[in-house]
């Protein structure tokens, strides 16, 4: 109370240290904020900038680092690549697959560069089909079918093509791109020669008649010993067509779908014939 009571004195008496302030704890958690402010700002411009296409690049690159680093380290990093039993129509698909991408990078027509996203994702379906994962490749061909459609019914929507990108960054987009592509390759062959167990083809066709009751082999494991992975199948197919229907019936200015849309539209109708009427 006393020191209270003698406050404004007080003040004046220590008026003469005050500059010795800035040095204090207070003055340090200031600028700590400020530099919080600042960080935030600083990666909400950077990282969380809306873009997807900036998303997507540092996910890749952030990949690139870790799983190319993890792999150099790898005591034994045994790959080999085997095409000798690589059959015509596996290498024409090859072919046709960077044929495909090579022409949907230098394209200049969205039209075109959709079309080519589709006839990728066609061959990619025939690769599925080559290796008996027939199952995949219809659900891989329905998707694409589906993906085409959308984009289609998208590009009128668009602006006209332009270049956005500075060559700069194209290179670097294509240097990530190449690399994440090589990354993928050698770690499937890694993962594909480290098997250290049989397959399980032999037991789905031993159990095939006593375990699901089916002797179409395909049938039995996509509805009993893959069910889950069919159902996620059919769960794909049912966003997609959820997702191209609401599309196709969306319509600007639609009717209000509620109660309460109804009355508000409705008074601001009314108003909008009373400001006419003043008018």
């Amino acid at each position: 109370m006393l020191l209270y009571s003698q406050w404004s004195r007080w003040r004046n008496i220590t008026a003469g240290v005050e500059p010795l302030s800035r040095f204090g704890p207070e003055a340090l958690y200031t600028q700590m904020m400020a530099g919080l402010v600042l960080f935030a700002a600083w990666q909400t411009k950077v990282l969380q900038n809306g873009y997807l296409r900036n998303y997507l690049l540092t996910t890749i690159a952030t990949m690139l680092l870790l799983v190319g680093w993890a792999m150099l380290r790898l005591d034994n990093f045994n790959i080999t690549l085997d095409l000798h039993d690589v059959r015509i129509q596996e290498a024409t698909v090859f072919l046709i697959l960077l044929v495909t991408i090579l022409s949907a990078v230098l394209v200049k027509s969205f039209l075109a560069a959709v079309a080519l996203l589709g006839a990728l994702g066609f061959a990619v379906a025939l690769i599925y089909v080559f290796f008996s994962a027939v199952d995949v490749g219809i659900t891989q061909v329905l998707v694409e079918t589906i993906t085409v459609l959308l984009l289609v019914l998208v590009l009128y929507r668009l602006p006209e093509f332009r270049k956005l990108s500075s060559n700069m960054n194209r290179a670097r987009d294509a240097v990530i791109a190449v690399g994440s592509g090589v990354l993928i390759t050698l770690l499937v062959l890694l993962v594909t020669n480290a098997r250290s167990m049989e397959g399980i083809s032999g037991y789905f066709i031993a159990n095939s008649v006593p375990e699901g009751y089916g002797r179409n082999i395909v049938n039995v494991i996509l509805v009993d010993f893959r069910a889950l992975d069919t159902l996620g199948e059919i769960f794909v197919l049912a966003l997609v067509a959820i997702g191209i229907y609401a599309m196709v019936h969306l319509r600007t200015g639609s009717k209000p779908v509620t109660d309460a849309d109804k009355r508000l539209a409705s008074e601001l109708k009314r108003v909008q014939t009373t400001q006419g009427d003043k008018k």
